[in-house]
């Protein structure tokens, strides 16, 4: 699966480097080498005419959007849904989501985080498609978010591969594989979808701030 995530890994995960070489082109455009032409000379008006919208990009979908907000939706979402379970709270989900990326850092098993703006909302589609209203407990919530979350990094991840013990809960190993392999043929073609497309890529986050907007 990690060979089909040529876009998502190149424009959603470079989206640090993309910022900073953004914020130059800025400072550059702020302070030209040359004078402005008049505001009505015909040097301004050809320009204004030849010029081409930005095209959309994962990267623009993202640039204005933090991951911090993103996961905090994402667990505004998860309460929403689950509203049988009472004592779940929307900053325990992004919890164990940031656990587990910083466990994987830790140990080795990846040079740099995996969690960004891009990979939340690529994790939000395959939760809101995963997740029952009906989740009996946080345990059962907690072990179906993991398995959205590997299916996630086995997608779009940085690394060839990543161990699967921190994505297990102790008494769920059989049922996790059976599930990420459901979720796998059940949403292959969303995830290309949304891997090739920026405006599916936009309408996934237009989507998860509507859910969390009342």
């Amino acid at each position: 699966m990690a060979s089909s995530s040529v876009q998502v890994h190149h424009l959603i995960h470079g989206e640090e480097e993309k910022k900073k070489q953004g914020m130059k082109r800025s400072r550059s455009q702020l302070t030209p080498g040359t004078p402005a032409a008049p505001e009505d000379s015909p040097v301004k008006r050809r320009k204004i005419q030849t010029s081409t919208p930005v095209p959309l990009t994962h990267w623009t979908v993202v640039r204005n959007t933090f991951c911090s907000r993103l996961l905090r939706l994402v667990g505004e979402y998860l309460c929403r849904r689950c509203r049988l379970l009472t004592g779940l709270r929307p900053t325990v989900p992004p919890f164990w989501i940031l656990n587990v990326d910083t466990t994987l850092t830790v140990l080795g098993y990846q040079q740099q985080p995996f969690i960004c703006s891009g990979t939340v909302a690529f994790l939000y589609m395959v939760l809101r498609d995963t997740v029952s209203a009906e989740m009996a407990s946080v345990e059962e919530l907690r072990a179906v978010l993991l398995s959205c979350l590997y299916v996630s990094y086995a997608y779009i991840g940085h690394e060839i591969s990543y161990p699967a013990l921190p994505f297990i809960m102790k008494t769920d190993r059989r049922t996790f594989w059976k599930r990420t392999l459901n979720i796998t043929q059940r949403m292959s073609r969303n995830m290309l979808e949304i891997n090739i497309s920026p405006h599916v890529f936009a309408k996934v986050i237009s989507d998860l701030k509507k859910e969390t907007a009342h």
